[in-house]
């Protein structure tokens, strides 16, 4: 396999063991890869990275612990905004000194990936033996955070679907783009996608501010569209398939389990300013409305944002309760991160709807306490769930990210996208809506034909991830 190796090299004054300890310490003095930041140095460990992207411009990215030799080495997995190996070598210097070694390497795969996102080529190297199947996602951005599990649970669901015979005798080709959770990029992607010849569908795991802009395109290339995570997103055309979460079924049963849980009866309601956080804040308070409580106010905030302080104050200032909490990725981890600062946390309590086990293990200490309503967590106690979670370790190794809601679902409906097919005889459309009438899969999630979600579990965020505390019926079908 191909690949690309980047090497940097620097004499340093301090001695390797005084360097190693300066690892993951955010002190960006010493360059990019010790401005990052890390919790512990141990296997699995994650790691937040500032990647310079060239021209003073920085980016986000995730990295995790593969070794660590105390002194000497430290082995990453890069993760996002793209998938390699990083490997930092520390050698002692006659005079005191270290040299610092630095091996970047990314294959050949993730290469033509880049290479498509930035429009410098298309996924040309797509044969004719195998069918093509679209994951329109976010690998950076606020989002990015769940990108790097999405590919892992979408590839897995690939090579399950491969090793079964394929679909109808040929192989199915994975082909990622990134959205960026950026609506404009995601139209660039998703045209890139249409443009991938012999497409057979596209799989949506990002915003719906994404899906919005790029839908008509699915529609207009006549391409099934299976958009799979929490949303308030329509389906106005047989194309677009919808497998996630509706507000209502997140918040009807689970708000009101909150309130009798702290006696409180006000609630303030934030998020990212655009659609699906604003679905979210709509819901919210026809269920606290029903149910008796107040709505003590609204704040929304771009997405990308760096700057929370007036919805924090704006929330002490007005007594209150409960908060429900639509940021996304990133914006969720830093909200909560300066929410909990604040000492707003010990009597506040959070519901949000996109906390899932990659969040939250963002989140750290931070987290702990705040509930959600999803088809999946990774404490499932099924037999269904741990195989699943088996299968993901056995490919991927036990330092890959952790599965998440919205990795799962991604898994489950390439599944069903593929049992669809099989059912209806083809990988055409027609072939493909048809067998969804009468196919299903049967994955970790509790989901009935169709990909229809039968009930949700409601989850607390732990020091050691997320506790399942009861399940919940959905609320029904949408009017």
């Amino acid at each position: 396999m191909a690949e690309l190796v980047l090497r940097s090299e620097a004499r340093l004054e301090a001695g390797p063991s005084e360097l190693f300890a300066l690892f993951g310490s955010g002190d960006p003095s010493l360059g990019w890869l010790f401005g990052s930041e890390a919790d512990a140095l141990r296997p699995g460990a994650l790691v937040r990275l500032t990647l310079p992207i060239g021209e003073g411009a920085r980016a986000p990215g995730t990295a995790r612990v593969q070794r660590c030799m105390p002194g000497r080495r430290i082995d990453l997995v890069h993760e996002t905004p793209w998938a390699g190996r990083v490997v930092c070598q520390l050698d002692a210097l006659p005079d005191g000194g270290t040299r610092l070694r630095i091996r970047v390497t990314i294959d050949d795969r993730e290469l033509v990936r880049l290479g498509a996102d930035f429009g410098l080529h298309s996924w040309a190297d797509v044969e004719d033996w195998e069918v093509p199947l679209g994951l329109l996602t976010s690998l950076s951005g606020s989002a990015g955070i769940l990108g790097r599990s999405t590919v892992n649970c979408a590839q897995l669901a690939v090579d399950e679907i491969n090793a079964d015979g394929g679909m109808l005798g040929r192989d199915v080709r994975l082909v990622v783009a990134d959205d960026a959770t950026d609506p404009g990029i995601g139209v660039i992607a998703m045209s890139r996608l249409c443009g991938v010849p012999g497409l057979a569908a596209v799989v949506g795991m990002h915003s719906s501010a994404t899906y919005a802009a790029t839908s008509p395109m699915a529609v207009a290339n006549a391409i099934p569209y299976l958009y799979t995570p929490t949303s308030e997103a329509a389906a106005p055309h047989p194309l677009l398939v919808r497998f996630g979460e509706r507000p209502l079924d997140q918040l009807h049963r689970a708000l009101p389990l909150m309130a009798e849980a702290t006696g409180g009866t006000r609630w303030f309601l934030t998020g990212n300013d655009y659609s699906w956080p604003r679905a979210i804040g709509a819901s919210a308070r026809e269920v606290i409305e029903r149910m008796g409580g107040t709505v003590t106010g609204e704040g929304y905030v771009p997405l990308g944002t760096q700057e929370f302080a007036p919805v924090i104050a704006a929330i002490g200032e007005r007594g209150t309760d409960h908060i429900v909490s639509s940021f996304v990725g990133q914006d969720h981890v830093r909200f909560e991160s300066e929410f909990s600062a604040s000492g707003l946390r010990g009597t506040t309590r959070t519901f949000a709807p996109l906390m899932d086990d990659a969040v939250v293990e963002h989140l750290g200490p931070s987290g702990v306490g705040i509930w959600n309503a999803l088809g999946y967590f990774a404490a499932m106690d099924t037999a269904e769930n741990h195989e699943f979670l088996r299968r993901y370790e056995a490919r991927f190794g036990r330092c890959s990210p952790p599965v998440s809601a919205a990795a799962e679902g991604v898994y489950e409906a390439i599944h069903t996208w593929a049992s669809a097919c099989r059912s209806g005889g083809g990988i055409e459309p027609s072939a493909f809506l048809g067998g969804l009438r009468t196919s299903g899969f049967r994955g970790p999630r509790r989901c009935g034909r169709g990909g229809t979600l039968e009930s949700l579990l409601l989850g607390e965020a732990t020091p050691s991830g997320i506790k399942v505390l009861d399940e919940l019926p959905v609320a029904g079908p949408s009017p």
